[in-house]
């Protein structure tokens, strides 16, 4: 009797622990996060009167297994306000829920379709990381008056070495969000 009692006694003290607290996001901090690519690669094309360029969007950051296990959403933003795409309208394939969406894609890659964001546990130089891959197309497109047209605009695109896409990687969690870790890299039009 002794003993149940014993062991009951331990069960109830162990059941009324005090649950793990959640880890808060800090606002203040920038969290590790690398990119470890390069070229963005667009690649275009000519259909009638439009020139369709598919920018290829992927990235790979490693991050520290501990903050990405957290609760927090991971939140990507692309900039292409240097570069050819940056008035362009654009389609892409954003959530589940919206497969086809239009001059949109999610920030919040929790929200993001199937397959566009996955991870992996890799180790690098010793180190254990979490690589987060995000594989998106924005299909880019500019209507013009004629084939004619579109084909002579698709060869100055081509032509075009200095374009970039900034990117903005961060965590969120209920309207908090970290400071972001930014990366510039060159987009290279292709045929």
């Amino acid at each position: 009797m002794k003993q149940m009692i014993l062991a009951l006694s331990i069960l109830s003290i162990v059941g009324c622990s005090k649950p793990k607290e959640e880890a808060k996001l800090d606002p203040n901090k920038q969290y590790s996060m690398k990119y470890i690519n390069g070229d963005q690669v667009v690649k275009s094309r000519v259909s009638n009167d439009t020139l369709w360029l598919n920018f290829y969007q992927k990235i790979d950051l490693l991050v520290d297994p501990n903050d990405y296990a957290n609760t927090w959403g991971m939140a990507l933003i692309q900039d292409f306000s240097n570069s050819y795409l940056k008035d362009l309208h654009y389609f892409g394939i954003a959530t589940p829920a919206l497969p086809h969406s239009y001059d949109w894609m999610p920030i919040n890659l929790n929200d993001a379709a199937p397959g566009q964001k996955t991870s992996t546990n890799v180790t690098v130089d010793g180190k254990k990381y979490t690589q987060v891959t995000i594989s998106r197309l924005f299909e880019f497109f500019n209507k013009m008056g004629t084939a004619q047209a579109a084909a002579d605009l698709q060869n100055v695109v081509v032509q075009r070495t200095n374009d970039v896409v900034l990117y903005k990687a961060f965590y969120a969690a209920g309207g908090v969000f970290s400071i972001s870790n930014d990366a510039t890299f060159k987009i290279v039009y292709t045929k």
